[in-house]
């Protein structure tokens, strides 16, 4: 994987598109990223993190995944990788979750945004599971924020209003209730204080650049480097699953010459 291939396309940085795969049906596949957790500890959110960030396919491990006629079949391929996402501190599961993974792992300390030793507790968790681990705050991530979202928070820095520490407290308090019901349901506390602090300081930010300020915070982009650095056992992992493919179609009977041929081709690579 190179820099040079992770430039944004649309919003979307896809950052398996330069690793070069060993076969044509595979150059720039979407990665496929199991995205784990333990209840509460945010693995949808990531997952939709993921999703928009990086152009990837993210799936929450455990959640139903549909089968309609809208259905992503790309949801049904192998994972890639798994995002195993942690909380304040790596508990049993997570371990256990680390120690059966057959994919690389990259473990997240989500949540960020509402820890103020965010780091310091992911140092600890990373000393406890001895691998690295990147704390993250996927909400603002992920937050599509629009126009109207913008003059909101403006319309409330102008008239100086200030976020609580109890976000309830702020819901009912607010001017509008029903923009800060999704305000905070969109950003966290968090979120909403750096949007109204950075609407404060800059009044020509407008929706995507608010959004781009939000994510560069948020350490989600801090993901790149240790998924690059898996990109090779991954194009491993891929190649074994196809070979493993072509073989069980050539014992079955289905197009066994082309198979065969094929699986030489491979061979020699």
């Amino acid at each position: 994987m190179h820099a040079d291939t992770l430039g944004e396309v649309d919003g979307v940085e896809p950052i398996l598109s330069g690793l070069a795969f060993d076969g044509p049906d595979f150059a720039r596949t979407p990665l496929v990223v199991d995205v784990s957790g333990a209840p509460g500890a945010g693995s949808s959110t990531m997952a939709a993190a993921l999703a928009a960030r990086f152009g990837v396919v993210a799936r929450p491990v455990g959640q139903d995944r549909g089968d309609g006629p809208d259905h992503d079949r790309r949801l049904d391929d192998p994972a890639d990788l798994l995002i195993r996402v942690i909380g304040a501190q790596a508990r049993a599961c997570d371990r256990a979750a680390i120690r059966a993974a057959e994919v690389p792992v990259v473990v997240v300390a989500a949540k960020a945004d509402t820890r103020p030793d965010a780091d310091r507790l992911a140092a600890n968790a990373s000393e406890d599971l001895a691998c690295p681990v990147h704390p993250v705050s996927a909400l603002p991530a992920a937050a599509r924020i629009t126009s109207a979202d913008v003059d909101v928070l403006r319309s409330w820095a102008a008239a100086g209003v200030r976020v609580p520490e109890s976000a309830a407290a702020f819901a009912a308090a607010a001017p509008d209730q029903g923009s800060a019901a999704r305000l905070l349901a969109l950003l966290g506390r968090a979120g909403l204080v750096e949007s109204l602090a950075a609407v404060s300081t800059d009044p020509d930010l407008d929706a995507q650049a608010l959004a781009v300020r939000l994510r560069q915070a948020s350490g989600l982009d801090a993901l790149v480097a240790p998924i690059a650095a898996a990109s090779a056992e991954i194009a491993r992992g891929r190649r074994v699953r196809r070979l493993s493919g072509l073989r069980l179609h050539a014992a079955r009977g289905f197009d066994r010459v082309a198979v065969e041929r094929r699986l030489a081709g491979e061979r020699v690579r």
